[in-house]
């Protein structure tokens, strides 16, 4: 009785006999012919396991497949790039990228498999109208986007499609839903939408692999809510309080670093089978900014996101109009919510001083700081009462994301 072949001694045995066997030339069918297919399984089977075939050097199979259709290094340009980037390839200075994979497999019909180096693997299919090289690969690297690579930034920067793809094909459902970000951009400057998918994307992930325990019910975020949330920006930790407080709700909030060139304060995701997520920057490190920021993001959230015309509600994100209308409504959420109207005077805009801000801060049971920032606001005047609005308080709450 033949059994598995365990050694390489029972491997030469079986050879042996097989080889005897088909000396015999039995009959398909026969007790030979069934010892000799038994056989055949078994040495197969240790042979993969013990002897495996390597793939050829994806290199060589390039300069194969050159030398056998005559093509030169100048044509071989034409689909890795440069005459200079065929130089550093062939010298094995340069890895193959997906998208050089994908030219020199359908150009010069190098099965995917060899250039990929591993047997049944297939070319990933291109996102549509993503330019990999737009990413800011660099400042990316430098604030850890891309834990589990182990090479240099530069060489992130060559293989760009390879290290963000995961990130992307991760997040691409979520990245789907409809968001909405609290963006101020000055005048002249253009938000680059490459480092906000990116940053999306980053926080998203944070999000994803942190499931929270609690479900969220819109019917929750009432004005008890409001309140117990803003009676934590009094606490020296308040913000750090929000972003527990907010999980008890069923509410991701995310503290993400902005990257450049994106001018963003905030942003929130929500879909009806997920936790909604509030991302926020913090690039303005000031208490007042924080809490104008997260009642803004809470706006969208109530108005907006759990709004009973959601289908038709993404489909007019795409009108500028419409958006800038619910930035507004969502600033009013936010305004009244912070101050709600009967508390406020108009006054005070012009007859303030720090007893009379904290004295308002108290009686509504918020921090000094949203007072102060409210009349900064209005006033449009952002030189004025800079020592109440709390400075410097607030990514000092969040060590991991800012480290010193």
């Amino acid at each position: 009785m033949f059994k598995l072949i365990k050694s390489e001694t029972q491997y030469e045995e079986y050879l042996n006999i097989a080889e005897s066997l088909l000396d015999l030339d039995p009959e398909p069918g026969s007790k030979e012919g069934d010892e000799i297919e038994l056989l055949t399984l078994l040495i197969e089977k240790y042979e993969d396991e013990h002897y495996p075939i390597d793939f050829p050097d994806p290199i060589e199979a390039i300069k194969f497949r050159m030398e056998h259709q005559g093509i030169t290094q100048k044509e071989l340009a034409l689909y890795i790039g440069s005459p200079s980037k065929v130089s550093e390839v062939l010298n094995k200075k340069r890895p193959l990228t997906l998208k050089m994979i994908r030219a020199l497999n359908t150009h010069l019909n190098i099965p995917a498999e060899i250039l990929l180096g591993k047997e049944g693997e297939t070319i990933p299919t291109s996102f549509i109208d993503i330019d990999w090289n737009k990413f800011p690969i660099i400042e990316m690297y430098n604030k850890n986007y891309f834990p589990d690579f182990r090479d240099t930034k530069y060489k992130a920067k060559v293989l760009a499609e390879e290290i963000m793809r995961p990130l992307l094909e991760f997040t691409k459902p979520y990245l789907a839903m409809t968001s909405l970000n609290r963006q101020h951009i000055r005048s002249g400057s253009e938000a680059d939408p490459y480092a906000l998918l990116a940053w999306h994307a980053k926080a998203l992930v944070k999000a994803v692999t942190n499931p929270l325990d609690t479900k969220f019910k819109t019917n929750l975020i009432n004005e008890k809510f409001i309140n117990d949330l803003l009676s934590l920006s009094r606490e020296e930790n308040g913000s750090n309080l929000a972003q527990n407080f907010l999980k008890n709700y069923g509410i991701h909030l995310i503290i993400e670093p902005k990257l450049a060139h994106t001018h963003i304060d905030g942003s929130v995701f929500w879909n009806k089978s997920e936790n909604p997520v509030i991302i926020m920057t913090l690039r303005h490190d000031r208490l007042d900014n924080f809490w104008f920021t997260l009642l803004h993001e809470i706006g969208h959230l109530l108005l907006h996101l759990t709004h009973k015309d959601y289908d038709n509600f993404v489909d007019d994100l795409q009108y500028f109009d419409k958006l800038d209308n619910l930035e507004h409504e969502a600033d009013k959420f936010a305004t009244e919510a912070l101050i709600p109207p009967h508390f406020w005077k108009n006054d005070l805009l012009t007859d303030f001083n720090t007893e009379k801000i904290t004295s308002l801060a108290e009686s509504i049971g918020v921090h000094t700081a949203i007072v102060a920032g409210r009349i900064r606001w209005e006033r449009n005047d952002y030189r004025i009462l800079s020592r109440l609005i709390g400075n410097g308080k607030v990514k000092v709450q969040f060590p991991l994301e800012f480290p010193n």
